[in-house]
């Protein structure tokens, strides 16, 4: 989520106010991808749209307490009917808002309409730098067509010297394609995009998906040197590259989630920590982690209509929240007291919630 970290630099708010709002519009999409809970989950998902009513009375007038509202999901947020409304609206309460898109539905129209919004992130995603590698994982898709869309929206941004809107393309790191990760950094800056990203598959339905990370406590060498050499070409390019670790580390004491000041709803009106402990299905979800499985529950604070802020400020995120609180807590004092002993004493931190003890994200990577 590399959409969160300029935000999470800056000192919190004295007063009741949170970084991030991130908004599922919807749950749909016209993607097949091979690696989306979606398709593992089909008779258990709940398909539909955030209803305007719900965003319009319950979620607006409580916009201008966060800094960015990103409306994105598990669905494509362009199929939402209202979407441009929303972007006009979070933009009147102060807020900055963005979205992360496959693309498919990202025209000439659609392009111009986001430019006037006033959109400030836009992120793109990508499976390959080639259309064989690209359509085979992200089914449905034409790589030749998101390319031209891609370049189009970058053409149109540089024409009107808006420089405030950051344009990201996403290349998700999976063993059946990130031999193609230094092409993509290539194919970014040839498009113009002011970030290329590299992120991993953290939520691991299934075996088969579990399968194709590429990270892991001992990474391959051999995608290590991949990264390095993307590195380099983004260095020679003169293009941003954020690439997410390769190697899980154990003493992360909060995701970049970030659930202590950042809150994610589903289109049900659900308000959960974050997108994987959200999931719209009706009931728990298979997961898999270091081989073993651990279904994931749907965690839920509450629900918008009874009150978003009630949500925020409620026991249940008191207390999940105050797990990670107690990890900083703990952490921090123990660093206290080897600067002040001179020693360094080996120490385990307070465990995370429960339902984080088994996700990718808590791991750092």
């Amino acid at each position: 989520m590399t959409w969160l970290r300029q935000l999470f630099k800056r000192d919190p708010a004295a007063t009741e106010r949170w970084r991030v709002l991130q908004l599922e519009v919807t749950s749909r999409c016209l993607l097949h991808c091979t690696f989306c809970p979606k398709n593992v989950l089909d008779s258990h998902w709940i398909y539909g749209d955030l209803p305007w009513s719900v965003f319009s009375e319950c979620i607006a007038p409580h916009l201008s307490r966060f800094d960015l509202v990103y409306l994105q999901g598990w669905g494509e947020p362009l199929l939402h009917p209202q979407l441009f409304e929303m972007l006009r609206v979070t933009k009147a309460a102060g807020c900055q808002v963005g979205f992360t898109t496959c693309g498919s539905a990202l025209d000439e129209a659609n392009s111009l309409r986001l430019l006037e919004a006033g959109l400030d992130i836009l992120s793109i995603s990508f499976s390959g730098a080639t259309a064989e590698t690209h359509e085979a994982l992200r089914v449905g898709s034409n790589f030749r067509q998101l390319v031209a869309n891609v370049e189009r929206i970058t053409r149109l941004k540089k024409e009107r010297a808006l420089k405030t809107l950051l344009v990201e393309v996403h290349f998700l790191m999976l063993r059946a394609n990130i031999h193609e990760l230094p092409e993509f950094v290539r194919l970014a800056a040839a498009l113009g995009a002011d970030e290329a990203v590299a992120t991993n598959v953290v939520y691991t339905p299934t075996r088969a998906i579990a399968a194709q990370r590429v990270f892991g406590t001992s990474p391959d060498p051999h995608h290590r040197a991949l990264v390095d050499q993307a590195e380099r070409e983004a260095r020679r390019l003169g293009i941003t590259l954020r690439v997410y670790p390769l190697t899980m580390d154990y003493n992360i004491l909060e995701c970049d989630a970030r659930p202590t000041e950042a809150v994610y709803i589903n289109h049900l009106g659900q308000v959960a920590p974050c997108v994987y402990l959200g999931l719209p299905v009706r009931e728990k979800a298979s997961r898999i982690f270091e081989e073993q499985e651990h279904p994931v529950t749907v965690v839920n604070f509450g629900n918008v209509c009874l009150g978003l802020v009630a949500a925020m400020q409620g026991a249940e995120r008191a207390k999940f929240i105050g797990a990670f609180r107690a990890r900083k807590t703990f952490a921090y004092s123990a660093l206290a007291l080897s600067a002040a002993s001179g020693a360094s004493q080996p120490a385990e931190l307070p465990a995370p919630p429960p339902p984080c003890r088994f996700c990718y994200k808590m791991y750092g990577v």
